[in-house]
């Protein structure tokens, strides 16, 4: 009778929460940000019920729902919620004794404060982590951006950072997809310095039986035409330059005997040779081509710049007041005596910069090409002083002052996100029926890319962080660091 009585009371329990009806909000009178047609529509009144947007219309048409918590959003401007498509969580490869779990998970909060309600994990060697972080923030257990991560990289026999799955053959290949597919996956990241391509299309075979995509770094052995016959579904860092892949060869051997003699390549010749070979006719071929599969880009032009001679020529890193909202761990990874990316010497420092300016001129051509691209950060640990969160906005102003315009560099971060996650039907634009994923900002973004960030409030699946949360979630970030940096004084 007890455990029938029970079974009775847990069922009416379960009925009422089923029956709970979903909490009601309103943002009034605010000019919503069309991202596809790249304009501002005025005076709307979002309603969002639980995580969506239940109706939005002109304030004077669309009454706000009684009892519905209302944010007065007149002379403010509404986006979509933001993505970083290319960041990472993980430890510091040059301390490799040290799990920096706590000092990574504290950094997800920065994203929120910054309005990045989403990010694309680019793999390392915390994925058991990152698995979990992804799950608690989807059930609401706890604060951060929504994840998609490939778990663990794929690479050579002996990678380049740690956690990676090491493929030499094409069924290492198929059996690390599987792998990570049975892990959880949401898609494939390679990592291949060296790849056979027999090997590489395995990869992509697997991956695309599984249904995930594969995206990652341009093999240097492997020309950009090469690798997207073979499947690749998209790059990161730009790699937009189209050598042909008998030239690829012979530089692949040249280089390997090189290194034999002790004469090896070093980045400024490595620069030059691939500036050189770049041929724009073979661009002005194949751009459109990865443009009607499509093929998808993401330029981290903000990191290419820091890594390759920012750090050689600022001074004022270490002294920057955001400091104090990181773990000196993921701080001191950063430093360019004790962590893993050293200066480059002065003599190269206009060959690199150089070679900044092409790759920013093929992103340009790609684009103007149809190519879809996706701004991404590379922050995280090892990428010097590239902060979480901030980086985003830097990415989208390095986009427009490539010549994207402000339109598109909303896009690369909202709408393609979106359809590169196959989530476009539901997610992506502020419309009726779409997730409640927004950013409330202070002035309008399609007249100054600089304003995402002006951020008044953030909803992640209608939840909803206003300026004073965020602050205070910034306090926090302090306070959490605060005796790790006291310790290291």
């Amino acid at each position: 009778m007890r455990a029938s009585l029970l079974w009775v009371v847990s069922a009416g329990i379960g009925l009422l929460r089923a029956q709970t009806p979903e909490a009601v909000s309103a943002i009034t009178g605010v000019n919503v940000i069309d991202v596809v047609a790249g304009k501002a529509i005025p005076g709307q009144n979002v309603i969002m019920r639980g995580s969506r947007i239940a109706a939005m219309g002109p304030a004077d048409s669309t009454p706000v729902p009684a009892g519905a918590k209302a944010v007065n959003g007149q002379g403010h401007y509404l986006i979509p919620g933001l993505w970083d498509m290319h960041v990472h969580l993980r430890s510091n490869p040059v301390d490799r004794d040290k799990v920096l779990g706590e000092e990574n998970a504290a950094m997800l909060d920065l994203f929120v404060v910054h309005g990045v309600t989403g990010v694309r994990e680019m793999g390392g060697d915390l994925s058991d982590q990152v698995f979990a972080w992804r799950e608690a923030i989807r059930a609401g257990k706890r604060t951060g951006p929504r994840i998609v991560t490939p778990g663990r990289k794929l690479d050579v026999a002996e990678p380049a950072w740690p956690g990676s799955i090491a493929v030499t053959t094409t069924e290492e290949a198929r059996n690390a997809v599987i792998q990570m597919k049975r892990a959880g996956a949401d898609f494939i990241k390679v990592y291949f310095n060296q790849v056979e391509p027999p090997v590489f299309k395995a990869v992509m075979d697997e991956a695309h039986r599984s249904g995930l995509k594969v995206v990652g770094h341009l093999p240097p052995n492997l020309s950009l035409q090469t690798a997207f016959e073979l499947g690749l579904d998209g790059i990161e860092h730009s790699t937009l330059g189209t050598i042909p892949q008998a030239e690829h060869d012979r530089l692949t051997s040249e280089t390997a005997a090189r290194k034999k003699r002790n004469l090896a390549m070093d980045a400024a010749e490595s620069a030059r040779r691939h500036m050189f070979l770049h041929e724009p006719k073979e661009a002005e071929r194949l751009y459109p081509l990865l443009a009607k599969r499509p093929f998808w880009v993401t330029p981290t032009m903000v990191v290419q710049a820091r890594v390759r001679y920012e750090i050689a020529e600022r001074t004022d890193f270490d002294t920057d007041p955001r400091k104090r909202y990181f773990f000196p761990a993921i701080w001191q990874s950063w430093d360019t005596k004790g962590g893993r990316r050293r200066p480059p010497a002065a003599a190269v420092l206009e060959v690199l910069k150089s070679s900044i300016k092409e790759s920013g001129e093929q992103v340009l051509a790609a684009h103007k090409a149809g190519v879809p691209i996706l701004a991404g950060t590379d922050c995280g640990v090892s990428n010097n002083y590239v902060l979480p969160g901030w980086s985003l906005h830097e990415e989208l102003e390095a986009l427009v002052k490539l010549g994207l315009t402000p339109a598109d560099a909303l896009r690369s971060a909202t709408l393609l996100p979106a359809k590169w996650r196959n989530e476009a039907a539901t997610e992506g634009t502020v419309e009726t029926g779409k997730r409640a994923d927004l950013v409330l900002l202070r002035s309008n973004p399609l007249n100054h890319i600089s304003s995402t960030r002006e951020i008044e409030s953030v909803w992640i699946g209608g939840e909803h962080y206003p300026r004073a949360r965020l602050d205070a979630m910034l306090r926090l970030a302090a306070e959490r660091a605060a005796p790790a940096w006291a310790a290291v004084k």
